[in-house]
């Protein structure tokens, strides 16, 4: 037997025909975006993170973690403009929504550094270099994340950060 109720003049609904699927949440596509990045698997993180983001836009860190999941494990000077270009609107609304945004700042300046200056472009301000002094304070944590997936010795910024904090870890 099938219930129906009449909803005031809208169409009768049957209540054994709604089914309910688990909702997934943006930070739930987070999460799985993170453990992707994890296992290096850029591709598929980039489709999950860009779900997080259209699904919950007020998630601090997704454009972070998307900005990584964009390089693919890449040198910055090996990526091409377009791609740098979504790198870079990532990290912009980042270091906006962040709370501490020193790892965007330095992720950041690694990129412009990276694509801009060693292919012999201009950086257009702010530079990598104004980027990284704003990037200071990055926890020890945050350069263990960006030089997991990003490995560029023949960057000076990157070479500063391995410097400053790398080989101790």
């Amino acid at each position: 037997m099938t219930r129906q109720y009449n909803s005031y003049g809208r169409d009768l609904i049957s209540i054994e025909n709604l089914h309910f699927a688990p909702s997934i949440t943006g930070q739930d596509l987070l999460n799985r975006g993170i453990q992707l990045l994890s296992q290096r698997n850029y591709p598929q993180a980039v489709s999950v993170l860009s779900d997080a983001i259209k699904i919950d836009p007020l998630l601090s860190d997704t454009p972070y973690y998307l900005a990584i999941a964009l390089l693919s494990g890449k040198k910055p000077r090996k990526v091409d403009e377009w791609t740098i270009r979504d790198i870079e609107e990532q990290l912009r609304v980042a270091v906006d929504k962040d709370a501490n945004p020193s790892r965007c700042y330095v992720l950041w300046a690694i990129v412009k550094h990276g694509f801009y200056t060693m292919n012999g472009f201009i950086e257009n301000p702010p530079t990598s270099a104004e980027l990284f002094s704003l990037g200071e304070s990055i926890q020890a944590k945050d350069v263990e994340e960006i030089l997991y997936h990003l490995n560029d010795p023949s960057n000076p910024c990157w070479l500063r950060l391995y410097n400053k904090f790398g080989k101790a870890h």
